[in-house]
């Protein structure tokens, strides 16, 4: 589940979505972050200024007495928590009165503030705490330090970090979280699609998307798709009925003609010549209807009542048996090069006929004096049972088009046959679910086909001897 999850375009669109968002509420939680502390800061600062204001005044009405004495009366006056430093030394920087023993080092700006750090020894250990004090001069050399500890300020700037931290990894969970709740919502509807689509392609073509009522977007689109099958299916079954009732209808009066062809042939010796070509060209033509007809039926029907447990191996024995005095004619020879028993489970009479079909192009194609191979070997829990002949082969890029119907290379038109033999071993594969498989023999052309091995094998018994062939 979690890759089909991660290549969702619905999830990835999410994702981007949330970094998205991710960025934007940090870009604001930023700028909350700097106008709440820069108030703050202003709001400190301003009061800074008023507090020096107010002992300037005082020393410049009382003198340096006053004001020593003011700033005594503020020290004692703050509570415990306060957190306000005076300091008023000389030019020397010698302490005269204040609650700090020493003048701060720290670097002053250009409005005469400066930021420092002291110890507070009230405590043990004494923690450093952070501070922000205005500097001011008085006359005669003198110096004033008012400042206030950014404890509280510094406090206030973790919790919000921590929470905007917070905050944010939380939404990004819950998106998280959500987006995969979501999608497998999605994915499954997604999902039931696509094996409606697998059922359809395999031949079901009665399947249907199912909706659940919702009317949402997937609902819409789903019937719009059945409307879609529906239709196909109508114009599928209007063209195989077309095509059926074609060539029913042309079969018969060709038969006639071949059995009238036969009479006429049988009467009539000293012209017999033409009557034997018409009746060959009116059996060619009976045997592409023929074959058209069984194509049709095997993928109009496409169902496995027919199957049963099948001998591919005394299969395989009967097609040479039957194919070898035809090979006998150009002097080829059709050698079995691994036959293993092995049971399938199939239809008995169609994996005949492809077998069949298969080594009857193969003595085609092979030359006079050639070598024809058919095997079957078995692999883990398949058996793959193919024909290879030595003769000029397919090319590579035209391997697919020789399984469709009526398709000839140009190389076998002055050869007897319709192009149907390949198209009716590729329906039969497509019924047994599998595929045919084209490679070169080097030289000549290996066509072979895999079926899974029957579990009912483990208990069947070879009784070779006893088989029935079965006939084309």
């Amino acid at each position: 589940m979690a890759r089909p999850l991660l290549r969702s375009s619905t999830f990835r669109l999410t994702l981007l979505y949330i970094c998205l968002f991710s960025t934007s509420v940090s870009i604001l939680f930023g700028f909350f972050y700097w106008s709440t502390l820069g108030f703050l800061s202003v709001q400190v600062d301003e009061a800074l200024d008023i507090e020096v204001k107010g002992l300037e005044e005082r020393y410049e009405v009382d003198g340096l007495n006053g004001l020593s004495r003011l700033i005594q009366e503020r020290i004692k006056e703050q509570p415990p928590s306060a957190s306000t430093i005076y300091l008023l030394t000389n030019s020397g920087y010698n302490r005269i009165v204040g609650n700090l023993n020493r003048w701060p080092s720290g670097q002053k700006d250009d409005a005469g503030f400066i930021d420092f750090v002291l110890e507070d020894t009230r405590f043990s250990p004494s923690p450093v705490i952070p501070a922000r004090g205005r500097e001011f001069e008085l006359s005669s050399g003198y110096r004033l330090l008012v400042a206030r500890g950014n404890k509280d300020l510094q406090s206030f700037r973790k919790r919000i970090v921590w929470t905007l931290g917070w905050g944010l990894g939380i939404m990004v969970l819950l998106s998280l979280i959500g987006s995969i709740l979501m999608n497998r919502g999605m994915l499954k509807r997604i999902d039931s699609i696509t094996a409606t689509s697998e059922s359809i392609v395999s031949g079901k073509l009665s399947q249907r998307i199912p909706t659940r009522g919702t009317g949402d977007d997937f609902d819409r689109l789903a019937e719009h798709l059945n409307h879609m099958l529906d239709q196909l299916e109508s114009s599928l079954e209007n063209v195989r009925r077309i095509s059926d009732n074609i060539a029913h209808d042309l079969k018969t009066p060709l038969t006639r003609l071949r059995n009238r062809l036969e009479t006429l042939h049988s009467k009539h010796f000293d012209s017999n010549e033409d009557l034997e070509l018409a009746t060959r060209e009116a059996d060619g033509l009976l045997a592409t209807f023929n074959a058209l007809l069984r194509i049709a039926r095997i993928e109009t029907d496409a169902k496995t009542e027919g199957f049963d447990l099948v001998n591919l191996s005394a299969v395989l024995d009967d097609v040479v048996e039957l194919y070898e005095p035809l090979a006998e004619e150009k002097n080829q020879s059709i050698i079995i090069t691994e036959n293993k028993q092995s049971y399938v489970f199939g239809d008995q009479h169609l994996l005949f006929q492809a077998i069949a079909n298969l080594l009857d192009n193969a003595v085609k194609y092979t030359p006079v004096d050639g070598e024809i191979r058919a095997f079957l070997k078995l692999d883990n829990q398949n058996v793959t049972i193919g024909i290879s002949d030595s003769g000029p082969g397919i090319p590579e890029n035209l391997r697919d088009k020789v399984l469709q119907r009526f398709y000839r290379l140009d190389s076998s038109r002055n050869q007897v046959g319709n192009g149907l033999g390949l198209s009716m071993v590729a329906a039969v594969c497509k019924l047994h679910s599998t595929q045919l498989c084209l490679t070169d023999a080097h030289p000549g052309l290996t066509i072979s086909f895999t079926l899974p091995l029957s579990p009912m094998a483990l208990g069947a018994k070879t009784e070779t001897d006893n088989r029935t062939p079965v006939t084309p």
